[in-house]
């Protein structure tokens, strides 16, 4: 029997446990650095396929770990685990029991499907030319991430590649999508403080009116995308929160303003820090008030090594067809998944949960968000079809 046969047969065989899992795990959400139930059902279930199991990895993480018959490369594969915190509106029978959180970015997905690559790849032990590393990775929604301390705790080590998914509302359930190179954007914080003077709002002649500073400042950062970045290149900054101010005819002492700085270079993103700082402090000092700017640094440029991002779009051709494979387009999100590819060479894909039919059309981070649990099904195959292949060449 050839091994895509093989490999689609084992999914078909462990699909009812691993929806089972997805929805106990949507029903329990826990936030980062908080998934103490979910990952004490992860190495349980790991440690029933016997899988050696590495509890308490970056806190909360699991690194499991198979073994085949033959010395060979290691491959590793990840699954993110915590929630977000959202009050669930879908009305499902497995809706989430934590007031509050909710899994809305198919973290409860991506752990199940790691799960029932396990299952297969536990079955397909004599068929490894080496060794599968199962990353169940805390913390991938809260900055600084979980990915740096799973990295630090050695989830890494003498792994020559690695490879994860993610969920997404825009494709059908059962196709996937790649692409090369730059795919996801790094993400920073900004913290703006504007000082000015207060006073009597009908008097703004005897003071340093922070609010107008605000929003000359607002309005110049934007020149940092029409302005200062290459048209052919991608960025955003945007200005999410405003506060200053408490009465109609009041200048208050200071406005603070928090934003999110998105690039798709690191060059770029570097340069955009300097010029968040200049064009803040100029405009300041022209308006006669002071300020201070922190750029708390989050997640880097996600970056497909193009040759496995090539290998495993093969693999998803040969496993489901073309007709099922996508060119998945760069997105400003962000995603911690990108610490590992600065490390190791691999490639983050797409894989499809719409279902129009159904009604499930929700996007991540939005609370009527659902899945097709048919993907559950593509997606451990794929998964476990990649490392299999991979330990292969």
């Amino acid at each position: 029997m050839q091994l895509q046969e093989k490999i689609k047969q084992l999914a078909d065989k462990y699909f009812d446990e691993v929806v089972k899992l997805r929805r106990t795990i949507h029903a329990n959400p826990e936030l980062a650095f908080e998934e103490h139930e979910t990952s004490k059902l992860v190495a349980d279930t790991l440690e029933k396929q016997g899988i050696s199991v590495k509890r308490g990895v970056a806190k909360t993480g699991i690194i499991g770990t198979l073994k085949g018959n033959s010395k060979g490369k290691t491959i590793a594969l990840r699954s993110d685990m915590d929630a977000l915190p959202i009050l669930e509106a879908t009305g499902l029978p497995f809706a989430s029991k934590n007031q509050g959180r909710m899994h809305a970015c198919g973290h409860d997905a991506h752990t199940a499907i790691g799960l029932g690559a396990a299952m297969i790849l536990s079955e397909l032990k004599d068929e490894l030319h080496g060794e599968v590393r199962f990353l169940f990775q805390p913390s991938e929604e809260k900055n600084p991430g979980g990915a740096p301390f799973m990295i630090e705790d050695g989830a890494l080590d003498g792994v020559d590649e690695i490879y994860g998914l993610h969920v997404i509302a825009q494709h059908d359930a059962g196709t996937i999508g790649f692409c090369e190179g730059e795919m996801m954007a790094s993400a920073d914080e900004l913290y703006i403080t504007i000082k000015g003077r207060s006073g009597h709002g009908a008097r703004p002649h005897f003071t340093v009116d922070p609010i107008v500073t605000s929003a000359q400042v607002i309005l110049a950062l934007q020149t940092l995308i029409s302005r200062n970045i290459d048209p052919f290149k991608q960025g955003v900054i945007t200005i999410g929160s405003i506060h200053g101010g408490f009465a109609p005819n009041i200048i208050p002492e200071d406005v603070k303003l928090v934003g999110t700085l998105r690039s798709m270079t690191k060059e770029w993103r570097e340069y955009a820090h300097i010029r968040v700082k200049e064009i803040t402090e100029g405009i300041c000092s022209a308006m006669g008030a002071t300020c201070e700017v922190l750029i708390d640094k989050g997640y880097p440029v996600l970056r497909n090594e193009p040759s496995k991002t090539i290998f495993a779009e093969e693999c998803a051709r040969e496993l489901f067809g073309s007709d099922n494979v996508f060119q998945a387009e760069r997105l400003m999100g962000a995603e911690d998944f990108a610490y590992y590819l600065e490390k190791v060479p691999g490639t983050f894909y797409r894989l499809g949960i719409r279902n129009l039919k159904k009604g499930i059309t929700a996007d991540i981070h939005n609370d009527h968000f659902d899945i097709d649990e048919s993907a559950l099904k593509t997606g451990i195959a794929m998964q476990a079809y990649l490392a299999v292949k991979a330990l292969q060449r």
